[in-house]
Parts: structure tokens; C-alpha cells; sequence
């Protein structure tokens, strides 16, 4: 999508759509009030008659009858404005993207009454517009070619804004392909993709290299498929005083392995992966923008299927760090290969470790769809990565990881079993505490479970339904604030 600015005055716009954001309760501003003249003062009369009242994420559309160079106004409903926040403000923009598209605009013009929401806006529009269709021969609705900002607008704004929003749609279209095209030989080749085009230093271990080095547990779970597994990771030197890990699960599909999952539970386990297509979408973030600050990306890469060679109940395994682990369910996998995935990102020199993935189902019993889960070991860093969070308009909430918990997964025959046996209680601390038996204790780690918030259910007014790309933004801003 093309991106550009206009200081003209509204009405004088040339668009299929020109979006007028507006608080409930609030009189229009002059400069609306001059548009609303010109087309027969359908928008007061809209607020008036109460069709419109400014409702959060409420929208209309208005005919223009030529009297303006848009072809139509749409009304978008901002809601209270002492309840206004930067997660609104980007919704809004989607708002008025989705809007767009149903009634066939194919550019799209938005009044910037708040120029501090800008990068907001940007990100709102191309989150919003994304098009799931990748397959369909015939696309649904219009595709909007141009969004026109109408007002002051800083280009590195404007250039950042537009870097974000494309990686992270990017991300959404790796989530979206079916599994039998994203295989974790493709995962692999766009990465390589990435590393030639920013010159990343990128390193790739197939099955046999990842078992000579001692990474039983991911090995474990990638024996059960047929397609190729890799341990894959990528370096970002930017310079820093300190070098932040990345880690993504990349199970590009999960049957479950020999714990196999219900018919309905097999539903969606193409975006098992997630994780590892956010952190690669944050490296292509960092090649256009290159922060001052290491970042070493690793993540597992494999399918978690069942077969004659797959794991099974009962097993036990040996971690890159030398901890054993016994097998009680082979569909938690994901903490396996993660449990590699982190060692290996501390080998490669991380000092901070932020891990993202599609962890638990019991994080959806917790938040639904609405937030991320996010523990680890460092108060400090949570905060840190929250205070990313909530820049980037991305809900996080904290759960604890008391000593207690440490119960559900004790082994009498390892040193630590991947889940917990008797009771399901906890799910999703019990996959941090798990992780946590990895990671050494002079690094600052925190656990990211995006597997309620990597996809939206169901159609809202400013996402459609599919991935959502959750986690790119917050990592940005997290690595944007270490580069201060």
C-alpha cells in the first residue's frame, strides 16, 4: 500500500473515501464543520439525528454528490475521549480501513486531528486492510492501492510506521499459508531470504548437526516427521552494549505427535508456528531500521507428527543444557524445542532472552483471545517488555511463577518432565516453569504464550479474522527502547 501526505484542506482530498474520526459528545472541529457545509451538512445532521453518535468504533458512510473532491465521508466513532488510548487510536484507523474496503474505495484519505497519532494510524490501516485470501481466485471486496494522510506528518514517522506495519502483515502471511506449502524447508528459505538482502549473519542446523551439538529435545520432536527439521538462527550487529535473544517456535504444523489432538483441536495448527514468524518479522524490521542493539534470533523449525519414529509417552531426552526430561505428553512439544532454542541463543552470546510462542491452550481458558501472557525471571525485564507492550498497543498481563508450581512437573526418573501428569491445573505457568529449568541464572529471560492472541475469532470492526501477527510491534519497541 502506497503511503502519502496532503496539507490541503479536506475538501479539497481526492479519494474514494476520506475518514472523519470523532469523540462521542464532542462538536466536530472547524475544519470539519467547513466540510460538512459543503455537503449539505449531512454530518451534523447525522450527530442531530443521532444515525451517528460517536460510539467506539461505531462508522458510517456519507455520499459526497460531488460537492468535494472525496467521493465519500466516512463517520468513525472515537467514543469517549477521556477513555482514549494509542490501542484505540490504532483500532480506529482499522476502522475506517475495513469501511473502506466494503464500500469499494480503493483510496483511502484520514483527517490527522491528533498528529501524536500518526505511526498509530499507519499501522491501524494496514493491520485492518490485510487480506486473508491468499489462495482464492477471486479476491472479496476492494484492495486499498493508496492511504493519504491529511495533515503534518513526520517522514521518519511516516517511514517507520510504514517498515512495521509491512513486516508485520509479512509475519501474517507466513501464518496464513496452509502447512502444506510453509514447510520448515520454506520457513528456512525465506529467513535465508533475509539474512542476503540486510547481509545477517545466519546459521542453519539440519537434525543430524542439532543431534551432534546435543539438542536431544528438539531432535525428539522433529524425528516424527517426514519433512526436514532445522534449528535456525540469525544475527543482527547493531553495536550494542548488550545482545537480546529472540526465540520463536516454528512448529509449521502440530498433529500433537502420538498424544494426538481431537479432530476439533487439529483445527488451526498451521499457526503453530507464530512465534518464529513474528521474530523473523522483527529482523526484517531491524535490517531497514538497524537499531543500535545485538539481537540474535533462533527458532526450532520442524512438525510435531506422529510416525514410527516419533516420541512417545514415557520417553526421556537430553537438552542442550544436559537436563533430562521425561516424555508425559508429547503435544506439549513446543517447550521441548524452545528448551534447545534457548540454550543455544545463550551459546550464541545472549545476555536478554525474550521467547514468543503458541504455547498452551490454558492461556485461552485465562484471557480468550484478548491478552498475552508473559512471566520470567527478571521483574525488571517484564516491565520492561510490558512497558513495550503497551507503546505498541499490544495487551500483555503478568502471571506469576511461584516455587510452588515447580510440583506439577517433577520426574522420578529425570530431571524434569515437559508436563504435568495427574492434573491440569496451571497449564500455562506450568509451560513457563518448564522453560525456565533452561535458561541459566545470570540471564534475563521472560516467556511470551501469544497462543490465544496470534489469532483474532472472528471478524471485528478493525481485524479480520486469522493471524494477527501479535508481537512483532511489541519486540520492536523493545529493542527500540535498549537503543537509547
Amino acid at each position: 500500500m502506497k503511503v502519502t501526505t496532503t496539507d490541503k484542506s479536506i475538501e479539497k482530498v481526492s479519494a474514494g473515501a476520506l475518514a472523519i474520526i470523532l469523540f462521542e459528545g464532542e462538536k466536530p472541529e472547524k475544519e470539519v464543520l467547513v466540510l460538512d457545509k459543503k455537503i449539505g451538512g449531512t454530518i451534523t445532521e447525522s450527530i442531530r439525528s443521532k444515525e451517528f453518535t460517536g460510539k467506539l468504533y461505531q462508522s458510517i458512510s456519507l455520499y459526497s454528490h460531488g460537492n468535494i473532491s472525496a467521493t465519500r465521508v466516512l463517520l468513525v466513532g472515537a467514543g469517549k475521549k477521556a477513555e482514549f488510548t494509542s490501542r484505540i487510536a490504532r483500532n480506529l484507523a482499522g476502522v475506517a480501513g475495513r469501511k473502506a474496503q466494503r464500500i469499494g474505495a480503493k483510496t483511502l484519505a484520514i483527517y490527522i486531528s491528533k498528529p501524536e497519532a500518526v505511526e498509530e494510524i499507519i499501522e491501524g490501516v494496514f493491520l485492518g486492510v490485510y487480506d486473508l485470501g491468499l489462495y482464492k481466485k477471486k479476491k472479496n471486496g476492494s484492495i486499498i492501492s493508496e492511504l493519504i494522510l491529511v495533515g503534518s506528518v513526520s517522514n521518519e514517522i511516516l517511514k517507520h510506521s510504514i517498515i512495521v506495519s509491512e513486516a508485520t502483515n509479512w509475519a501474517r502471511h507466513l501464518i496464513t499459508e496452509p502447512p502444506n506449502k510453509l514447510t520448515p524447508t520454506k520457513m528456512v528459505e525465506e529467513a535465508k531470504k533475509i539474512a542476503a538482502k540486510y547481509k545477517f549473519e545466519i546459521e542453519i542446523l539440519d537434525e543430524k548437526e542439532a543431534d551432534k551439538r546435543g539438542m536431544g529435545a528438539f531432535v525428539g520432536v522433529s524425528k516424527g516427521s517426514e519433512e526436514p527439521s532445522f534449528m535456525l538462527s540469525m544475527k543482527y550487529k547493531g553495536g550494542g552494549k548488550e545482545t537480546l535473544g529472540i526465540i520463536g517456535k516454528g512448529i509449521t504444523y502440530d498433529s500433537g505427535g502420538i498424544s494426538l489432538k481431537s479432530s476439533k483441536g487439529l483445527s488451526d495448527m498451521k499457526t503453530d508456528m507464530a512465534g518464529a514468524a513474528v521474530c523473523m518479522g522483527v529482523m526484517k524490521v531491524l535490517g531497514e531500521l538497524r537499531s543500535k542493539v545485538d539481537v540474535v534470533m533462533v527458532c526450532a523449525v520442524t512438525e510435531n507428527m506422529p510416525s514410527g519414529k516419533a516420541l512417545k509417552p514415557d520417553d526421556v531426552v537430553t537438552a542442550y543444557n544436559g537436563k533430562t526430561i521425561e516424555i508425559t505428553n508429547t503435544d506439549a512439544e513446543g517447550r521441548l524445542v524452545l528448551a534447545d532454542a534457548i540454550g543455544y541463543a545463550e551459546k550464541l552470546g545472549a545476555t536478554k532472552i525474550v521467547d514468543i510462542a503458541t504455547l498452551t491452550g490454558a492461556v485461552i481458558v485465562i484471557f480468550g483471545n484478548e491478552a498475552t501472557a508473559i512471566m520470567g525471571n527478571s521483574q525488571s525485564w517484564v516491565d520492561k517488555i510490558l512497558k513495550a507492550s503497551e507503546a505498541a498497543g499490544e495487551r500483555f498481563w503478568q502471571l506469576p511463577m511461584y516455587s510452588e508450581y515447580k510440583k506439577v512437573l517433577k520426574s522420578d526418573i529425570a530431571d524434569v518432565t515437559n508436563a504435568y501428569r495427574s492434573h491440569p491445573e496451571a497449564g500455562t505457568i506450568a509451560g513457563a516453569i518448564f522453560l525456565q529449568e533452561f535458561v541459566s541464572e545470570k540471564t534475563q529471560w521472560a516467556h511470551l504464550d501469544i497462543a490465544g492472541t496470534s489469532l483474532s475469532e472472528g471478524e471485528s470492526p478493525f481485524l479480520a479474522n486469522g493471524p494477527t501477527g501479535v508481537g512483532v510491534r511489541t519486540l520492536v519497541k523493545l529493542i527500540e527502547s535498549m537503543d537509547k
